[in-house]
């Protein structure tokens, strides 16, 4: 069984979260409170150097990095979320990059500013909408007539995006 050390209000926690349901893998959440800097505390940097969530131990086999992490997972259990054809695998492996390059910065000012009330100043949020703006237009232009964003399946890149637009 994967233990998983986490917080469900973190989207990379929700994003493992997610691939456990999907893979139908068993796991235990172990909930790291970060309002209280349970993340920042030791036990937890001896599984995440950086002080983050989440992080993994599987049977002793430990991991930090929720984008690592969920390619791993889908791995462990056939690799149902991963296209096969290399094509298909290639854009999944794009749309990834861009989430994690292009989007998530520009996305978590808003997450810090809305939900932890970490304010960040209007012209920060200003820079990041234009970001955000030009993003979102060409996810909206990639999905226009599909369900997923490679091709008929749903895949590891999907699941990257699901906690920002939940």
């Amino acid at each position: 069984m994967i233990t998983l050390f986490g917080n469900p209000a973190s989207t990379c926690t929700r994003k493992v979260l997610t691939t456990l349901v999907e893979t139908n893998t068993p796991y235990e959440l172990v909930v790291v409170d970060m309002s209280k800097g349970e993340h920042k505390q030791p036990p937890h940097v001896a599984r995440q150097p950086f002080g983050q969530v989440p992080a993994i131990d599987d049977g002793g086999f430990a991991m930090f990095e929720s984008r690592a992490i969920i390619r791993y997972l889908d791995g462990k259990t056939g690799g149902m979320l991963t296209p096969k054809d290399l094509k298909h695998r290639a854009k999944m492996d794009q749309w990834m990059a861009v989430e994690v390059e292009d989007f998530t910065p520009s996305a978590m000012k808003y997450v810090y500013h809305h939900l932890f009330k970490r304010q960040q100043t209007p012209e920060v949020l200003e820079a990041d909408t234009k970001r955000l703006d030009l993003v979102c237009g060409v996810l909206d232009k990639n999905l226009a007539g599909k369900q997923f964003l490679v091709g008929d399946q749903f895949t590891l890149a999907d699941i990257c995006f699901a906690p920002y637009f939940e």
